[in-house]
């Protein structure tokens, strides 16, 4: 059974919503909590960008972040790639997250991705399967048939043949070898070591302390850790970039991502009092408790000390919260100003601003905001609650009930999206291009 560890929050109670980080339940073989948030996930592309180029010749792939403390990673039948927050909050360099990252994209270059769910329709047919959770091809592969299973992406309970069972773990076992090789030649093209895939690695072996004389390395997907990792250390230290280094920026990054997931997870502090992180964290934390003055205090601080677009992005959102909606607009502005880039979640924000100032043209302003980020994916589902909040308090209900249709239709809630698909349909135009959608909804088999 997948050991999820979720940390559930009230979405009314705590504005996860309005902190940029959105907690959404996706089912498709087991759920999963996803974490939304603009800071980390541009730092997951900066991490990723050049190996999706290199790898797969594609300038970006669907990168989601899970809410667990476990450290893992793995890629889904579809090529999207998920990463454990725990991941990131125990990688103590970037390198470590890049390589993992790396190696994943190895899973979708050498096609685990796609054989793994055809060896697993090949395994059913030789043998009773009580269980099976989850398709993706994991960063540790499975690693025994025990409870260990629940931190690996693919979790399975077995019974009967164990001829079957080694049979398929031995086609697990050579495709993390893949996996690992190809990470190793993709870093090394880029010119960075790849010691990070290493160091996760033995962090995930002293975390779950499995390797013991009596398993049975027929049992595993993959060489028992300590042969794999031995098998790696030989490998990666004699890479030409062996000793490469992260630059200065990007640890510094990569540590502010880290104190955001502390303080939003409430996990253990790993930074030393007094420093920018520390107190980031702690902001966060207060805003998590509902201590608007304290996060925003702390906040002004930090901003006073370096000026960052993600530290005022959160200071307007505190404003947000206390009805500074005219500081909100200023700090968000200045965050606009600090990043080059357009970006989704300042303009949730923005939006969400507007439609609390209220007034048909702030409310019709928020509307134009969003709209060009409706391509109904999951990374952009925000974008059609925000929209139907704004088209209710214009009034304009059959618009904001094909909104929220549209919403759970991504979440793959197909009876609340056809529920509210029916209830549009009344209300607008038939045949028009909105009252087709809502039909195509309705009709969602």
């Amino acid at each position: 059974m997948i050991n999820v560890k979720h940390i559930i929050l009230d979405i009314l109670t705590k504005h996860i919503l309005v902190l940029f980080i959105l907690i959404l339940t996706i089912i498709c073989a087991y759920s999963k909590t996803i974490i939304k948030d603009a800071e980390i996930e541009n730092l997951l592309y900066e991490y990723s960008s050049d190996l999706h180029e290199i790898g797969l010749g594609a300038a970006s792939q669907n990168i989601f972040i899970v809410s667990d403390s476990s450290i893992n990673a793995f890629v889904t039948s579809k090529g999207d790639i998920y990463i454990n927050s725990g991941l990131i909050y125990h990688a103590d360099k970037p390198n470590e997250v890049k390589s993992i990252i790396a190696h994943e994209i190895g899973h979708i270059i050498n096609n685990h991705h796609i054989t793994r769910m055809i060896e697993y329709e090949n395994f059913q047919k030789k043998q009773n399967i009580a269980q099976i959770i989850g398709i993706g091809a994991g960063l540790t592969g499975m690693l025994t048939e025990s409870d260990t299973l629940s931190n690996v992406g693919a979790g399975i309970t077995f019974g009967g043949s164990d001829f079957a069972r080694r049979d398929y773990l031995q086609h697990s076992r050579v495709q993390e070898y893949e996996a690992d090789m190809s990470a190793i030649s993709m870093m090394d093209s880029l010119g960075q070591s790849s010691v990070g895939l290493l160091e996760i690695l033995e962090k995930i072996k002293n975390a779950q302390q499995i390797y013991t004389d009596e398993i049975n390395p027929l049992e595993l997907t993959h060489e028992l850790p300590k042969d794999r990792i031995d098998f790696l250390r030989n490998k990666i230290s004699s890479q030409r970039f062996y000793k490469a280094e992260d630059s200065a920026e990007l640890i510094h990054k990569h540590n502010l991502a880290r104190a955001k997931i502390i303080g939003y997870l409430g996990l253990p502090n790993k930074f030393e009092d007094g420093t920018i992180y520390s107190n980031y964290s702690i902001a966060i934390s207060y805003y998590q408790r509902g201590r608007y003055e304290l996060s925003k205090s702390i906040m002004i601080d930090l901003i006073n000390e370096f000026e960052y677009a993600y530290f005022y992005e959160f200071l307007a959102q505190i404003n947000y919260e206390i009805n500074e909606y005219e500081l909100a607009l200023e700090n968000l502005n200045m965050a606009m100003s600090l990043y080059s880039q357009p970006e989704l979640e300042f303009s949730i924000l923005h939006a969400k601003i507007l439609t609390a100032i209220g007034g048909n043209k702030n409310i019709l302003d928020s509307i134009s905001l969003l709209a060009p980020h409706k391509d109904r994916t999951l990374k952009n589902v925000r974008v059609y609650w925000q929209l139907s909040k704004a088209y209710f308090q214009l009034n304009n209900i059959p618009m904001a009930d094909l909104n929220v249709a549209q919403y759970y239709a991504i979440l793959g809630k197909k009876d609340r999206a056809q529920s509210f698909a029916s209830r549009a349909k009344n209300g607008l135009t038939p045949y028009s291009s909105e009252w087709l959608m809502a039909d195509d909804i309705q009709n969602i088999n």
